[in-house]
């Protein structure tokens, strides 16, 4: 399911070049969306062009429940935009979201796997439409200095057809502050309509923030840098205290149903990328059971246990220790606890858990590798 490794933070609209006098005006409905004038129409083609290249290599989450979920959530959100605007999963781990100017919603996996709720997700969604709703890739556009774009040296995905001058877009490092807060004010006006939990429209961003300082993100992201941040959940705030007839609306439960999968899957996403600090902020201090797979603990002892700093190997024992109280039917826990024996030169409990290992798994791809690790640790007992 796991699909081709985007760079998300590469995307270019695709916007041609040429005199730009026509007005740019907000889209009310999807009719009106769909009677486009030239401009218009020249960078909707060009975002479908980039949708179908997307496709084509293999680059969406392909979970067509999931899909349709979120479908759900955005058509709550903008009913007059049904059919028109058109909400995907891009198969990245990245935290990102953007608008395409055709309508097309992107948000990656990896966002979906840090958030919380139904109601976190509609934020960042009314968020990204109203860009489209405003046109601010077009408003951008107008303010965008063309060889300073390509300054920036983003790279542009291969195989997606081009014509004419490429404008980097700022779907993906931000727009404008006023752009940005222009969003903010829509989207959020659109949540609160809609019933639900305007706080949770500052924890949304109060997670990105905790993990941009953490990992020490420098590059193009959601809302990108320390500041970007800061200035949304300041925006968010003081929506939040404005906000009457507050609605009780989190959407908890069925967020969790619907991305717990995903979940799972990023976590070994995460863990193939040898994201170790990733894992252990999203996993350290244990976590709502109904968030991931019962097994969960496993890949934050593994995460322990690749970082390696003063007392990792004593925090991986105790994750795994969990994990196989949580998930005794879970596999790889005793081959990871064989591993971290054999670090510490526990021979005999390392033997021990290799062979329970082989013994629940004997088909592991990994068996062939595990088979020799017990015969020379037999050979060193006798």
């Amino acid at each position: 399911m796991v699909g081709r490794q985007i760079w998300v933070f590469g995307l270019a609209a695709l916007l041609l070049s040429g005199c730009n006098t026509l007005p740019v005006r907000s889209l009310s409905s999807a009719s009106d969306a769909r009677a486009a004038n030239d401009e218009e129409g020249r960078v909707w083609v060009a975002a479908n062009d980039f949708d179908l290249a997307l496709e084509r290599q293999d680059s969406l989450y392909a979970d067509a429940s999931l899909q349709a979920y979120i479908q759900s959530v955005g058509d709550g959100l903008f009913p007059e935009f049904q059919g028109v605007v058109r909400y995907h999963v891009l198969d990245s781990p990245d935290l990102n979201a953007f608008a395409l100017g055709n309508g097309s919603i992107y948000i990656n996996s990896g966002m979906l796997a840090r958030l919380d709720n139904e109601a976190q997700l509609a934020t960042i969604l009314a968020h990204e439409v109203t860009h489209f709703k405003e046109q601010h890739n077009l408003k951008n556009r107008r303010n965008v200095n063309a060889s300073a774009a390509a300054g920036l040296g983003i790279t542009l995905l291969t195989g997606i057809p081009l014509s004419g001058q490429l404008f980097v877009s700022a779907a993906i490092s931000g727009y404008s502050q006023e752009l940005e807060r222009e969003a903010d004010v829509f989207g959020h006006s659109r949540l609160v309509a809609k019933g639900y939990v305007p706080a949770e429209s500052v924890k949304a961003f109060e997670h990105l923030l905790a993990e941009v300082k953490a990992l020490d993100i420098d590059r193009p992201f959601f809302f990108s840098s320390h500041p970007r941040l800061e200035e949304r959940i300041a925006s968010f705030r003081e929506l939040n205290e404005q906000a009457v007839n507050a609605g009780d609306e989190t959407g908890a439960t069925r967020y969790l149903a619907n991305t717990r999968q995903l979940r799972g899957e990023m976590l070994q996403r995460y863990l193939d990328l040898h994201q170790d600090k990733i894992l252990i902020l999203m996993l350290e201090g244990g976590v709502d059971q109904s968030r991931y797979p019962e097994y969960w603990p496993f890949f934050l002892g593994e995460a322990y246990r690749h970082r390696g700093e003063e007392g990792d190997l004593e925090q991986a024992a105790r994750a795994y220790r969990r994990a196989v109280a949580d998930a005794p039917d879970y596999a790889p826990t005793y081959r990871a606890l064989g591993i971290l024996h054999l670090y510490q030169q526990r021979n005999a409990e390392a033997l021990r858990y290799f062979r329970h290992y082989l013994n629940m798994h004997p088909r592991a791809e990994d068996s062939e590798y595990i088979a020799q690790y017990i015969e020379t640790l037999e050979a060193k007992d006798d």
